[in-house]
């Protein structure tokens, strides 16, 4: 399968496009979730996973191969994103 984790040269761009857009980040987050509150856990996931999988079929349409690739990154993403929001918990 094609990877398609950003590389090393394209990471400064990447990051100052996520700073330079953290708020609108956050503010569409809070909609969204404001959207699912009276979703059961289980229809959550399924409302996220349906979002997701959307949108990726959205960004390749016509290659399996690169939608599973980016579903692989996006998985890895939000495990780093957790892992980051769970130490920066504990140094406040």
């Amino acid at each position: 399968m094609k990877s398609i984790i950003v590389t090393e040269a394209e990471q400064p761009e990447i990051y100052a496009t996520v700073k330079r857009e953290r708020q609108a980040i956050h503010r569409a987050v809070n909609k969204m979730a404001k959207q699912m509150r009276g979703l059961s856990d289980v229809s959550q996931k399924q409302a996220i996973a349906e979002l997701m999988a959307t949108w990726i079929l959205a960004i390749y349409p016509e290659s399996m191969e690169l939608a599973l690739s980016l579903s692989d990154a996006m998985r890895e993403q939000t495990d780093f994103y957790l892992k980051e929001s769970k130490a920066a918990g504990r140094a406040h």
